[in-house]
């Protein structure tokens, strides 16, 4: 079957990321009514603003559950903060609390974690911890923002739900203990695997992707700003990156982890089994920069076949 994907383009970030969701309203309706709903956003690093997810995306996605019945709405996101919510200050989300009726959490502050397993670069299990919060959710909305990557050539919706990982055990999806330990043909094999490993943990079960100024070049924090004026959004989130890949100018099936995705079935990243509604994707392509390491993220094919869990 067709997954579906609402495409947007404009000229209002918070109206584009509205009027995506509006087209699939039908179908998410349930996911969200009666449902304590988590808005979880890239706070990637709160002082390079356009790697984050910006306050008006996430308006867009406010605007849009005013017309439910949410339980209850809550911001959540593994921040690095030296104090408490310093990221969300930043960032303009602590104004949302008010604007919107909701509340802000930071995974990190709590004390409640559930166990998880990702693979280091020796292909041995290893344990982290993940956001019992996040986990446990019946509605968690991944708030994402369209990048250019390090090694896994893009970012989008998937990806933000490392999120969920207590802060220490985020470089582990690389396959190391170490930000110093890192080496990118050995991340360009194992971080697909993770991404595979997350999704099957803790799925986003709505996916939005704010495309209205996006990050190319040496993203996913030290890229440049990129006009894309589009918002994405769907129920498969790999569908949603794939559509997002193609719109940045990239083929789906030529990235490891919407490769794997779609052969793990966890979704469609074959445009040919997606329905795009909305705008038409030739219509929006704009083609990023890749990462100055695009040709030996390209080598993640020496690496098949895998073993995933």
């Amino acid at each position: 079957m067709k997954s579906k994907v609402a495409l947007v383009k404009g000229d209002n970030r918070q109206d584009n990321i509205r009027k995506a969701l509006d087209l699939i309203k039908d179908d998410i309706t349930s996911k969200i009514d009666g449902q304590d709903v988590i808005l979880k956003p890239n706070c990637l690093s709160s002082s390079v603003p356009l790697s984050c997810t910006n306050v008006d995306a996430l308006r867009g996605v406010l605007d849009f559950l005013s017309q439910l019945s949410p339980e209850s709405i809550t911001i959540a996101e593994t921040c690095r903060d030296s104090e408490p919510f310093e990221s969300y200050k930043r960032l303009g989300y602590d104004a949302l609390v008010n604007e919107y009726n909701l509340s802000l959490a930071n995974p990190a502050d709590d004390d409640k974690w559930i166990d998880g397993y990702l693979l280091s670069k020796n292909y041995e299990e290893v344990k982290v911890k993940l956001s019992k919060r996040l986990s446990e959710s019946k509605c968690r909305i991944s708030v994402a923002v369209a990048k250019t990557h390090d090694t896994v050539i893009i970012t989008g919706a998937w990806k933000n739900m490392m999120g969920a990982l207590a802060l220490e055990d985020k470089v582990k999806m690389h396959g190391v203990n170490s930000h110093s330990d890192r080496v990118l043909i050995s991340e360009v094999e194992i971080l697909p695997q993770n991404l595979i490993r997350i999704a099957k943990m803790i799925p986003p079960h709505i996916s939005v992707i704010d495309g209205y100024i996006g990050m190319e070049g040496n993203g996913p924090v030290r890229g440049d700003e990129k006009y894309l004026g589009i918002a994405i959004a769907s129920e498969d989130f790999v569908s949603a990156d794939a559509v997002c890949a193609k719109a940045m100018g990239f083929e789906p099936l030529e990235i490891g982890y919407l490769f794997y995705g779609d052969q793990q079935k966890l979704g469609n990243a074959n445009l040919e089994n997606i329905e795009i509604i909305g705008d038409k994707i030739d219509d929006v392509i704009t083609r990023f920069v890749p990462h100055s390491s695009y040709e030996t993220q390209m080598r993640w094919k020496e690496f098949m076949p895998l073993s995933f869990a």
